[in-house]
């Protein structure tokens, strides 16, 4: 059964997907099953992690260098699978899915109502600590969620149905979700940045508007750090060392920044190589102790 649930977000191009796949890493190396699931409509990992085929169904995937090479599981969920899924173990008949969900009619009112492909999503996975829906084998689920403004949409969206459908079936599940993403115990949320203007800028607003609404402690990640200092740069040609120090100076106000926001952070480091196993295995080396 799912105990914990990991959601990945940040500003578009930040570098989150990977991260995800390095959170995945870090887990599966403390012996936990893990399930990674990505929740964009075109794979990112597909052509990333050089995958033949990835569904809606887990499948097993390698993932970094011996002798810290892990195994675990990837999918990609959307909003129509997981809602298929849901009614089909309901109704235990697929004719009948067919028959209420696949009709012109029904298909139209599903696409235009609001915050139910958000409430599919998250429906699945809270699933298995509600003890609502299909069973989920694995211990934990990282997901590489939406980017910002429409990750604020995804967990708004159990809420809105909660209080537009006070009654029934659907008021309870919603409520029930509602509760699981709120639970310190069994979410926890991860925004990755980088250190420039608006990557940091909307991680601040980010991190206080889930601090304000849901109560959350997101973890954050200041990706592509060089992690040099101005001795390191001395010796370089006078292009270079300019370019660099730039660098530093963007560096040092997103540290700032973020210590007078009072927000804790990780430094990701900038990997020099375009090895796949080799980037996740270095990164995650720098989640010991603090993911």
């Amino acid at each position: 059964m799912v105990k914990k649930a990991h959601l990945v977000t940040g500003k578009g191009g930040v570098g989150k997907s990977l991260f995800s796949a390095v959170l995945a890493h870090y887990f599966s190396s403390k012996k936990s099953r893990v399930l990674l699931t990505e929740l964009a409509e075109h794979s990112f990992y597909r052509d990333y992690l050089n995958i033949e085929q990835i569904s809606y169904q887990p499948t097993s995937l390698q993932l970094g260098l011996s002798p810290t090479q892990v195994s675990l599981e990837i999918s990609q969920w959307s909003p129509e699978d997981c809602l298929k899924e849901y009614s089909l173990h309901l109704l235990k008949i697929e004719s009948l899915y067919r028959l209420f969900f696949e009709n012109p009619v029904s298909r139209s009112l599903i696409q235009v109502a609001p915050g139910l492909p958000e409430l599919a999503l998250l429906g699945k996975l809270t699933s298995s600590p509600r003890r609502h829906g299909p069973p989920m084998a694995q211990d934990s689920v990282v997901v590489d969620s939406f980017a910002s403004g429409h990750f604020m949409s995804l967990l708004r969206a159990p809420s809105a149905m909660a209080n537009a459908i006070s009654f029934g079936p659907m008021g309870e599940q919603s409520r029930g979700i509602d509760r699981l993403i709120r639970d310190k115990d069994f979410m926890q949320i991860h925004i990755v940045c980088l250190p420039e203007e608006l990557p940091v800028t909307e991680t601040v607003e980010l991190y206080r508007q889930l601090e304000k609404e849901f109560g959350a402690k997101p973890l954050v990640y200041l990706n592509k750090m060089s992690q040099l200092t101005a001795a390191d740069l001395i010796e370089l040609n006078p292009q270079h060392r300019e370019n660099l120090e730039q660098n530093l100076r963007s560096e040092h106000w997103a540290r700032e920044t973020l210590k007078a926001e009072n927000i804790s952070f990780t430094e990701l480091p900038l990997v020099p190589s375009l090895n796949v196993n080799e980037l996740i295995h270095t990164l995650s080396r720098s989640l010991v102790g603090r993911a």
